[in-house]
């Protein structure tokens, strides 16, 4: 009989507690020693490496312990390399323009670009829905609008003379 087939009981219970409680002590102090990024700030490249350490510790908490070896070598792989990544493209922007894109500009000077909305997949409820957030009524009063790397729209009002 293998740890797949056991019958579950308060053994087997136990077993995913104490190994779902170390992938979750070891991915913790892994992600803290790589960076303090925020999940608000997440690119393409952070993304890909949460989906595949969340896959590569997935039978790790469930299975045997065979299993939980395998994934948290797999997992301080994945944040080695998420690492390596991150220095190289600080060292190099270049390699993160290449990588990840560039921010595209949405807006400019008050006028959509609808060509770049189009080539981010913006739509024009987006847009405004972002232009609100910033307690503007019309893309008229949007200096620039910027479709940054991790999906946020940034927005950037129009400067008004107060004197006149």
């Amino acid at each position: 009989m293998t740890a797949d087939t056991l019958p579950v009981g308060p053994g087997l219970l136990a077993a995913i507690v104490v190994r779902t409680a170390i992938v979750l002590v070891v991915l913790v102090i892994g992600l803290r020693v790589l960076g303090k990024r925020r999940i608000g700030e997440l690119n393409l490249f952070d993304l890909l490496l949460v989906l595949l350490i969340a896959n590569a510790v997935q039978n790790a908490m469930t299975k045997s312990n065979q299993h939980l070896a395998v994934a948290l070598v797999s997992a301080a792989t994945l944040m080695l390399l998420g690492w390596i990544f991150a220095k190289a493209m600080t060292r190099w922007p270049g390699m993160e323009r290449r990588l990840l894109g560039t921010p595209t500009v949405i807006v400019r000077d008050g006028q959509m670009l609808k060509q770049n909305m189009k080539h981010e997949g913006v739509t024009e409820d987006e847009l405004m829905s972002a232009v609100r957030d910033q307690g503007l009524a019309n893309v008229s009063d949007v200096q620039l609008a910027v479709m940054e790397l991790d999906g946020f729209l940034s927005v950037v009002p129009k400067q008004h003379d107060e004197e006149g």
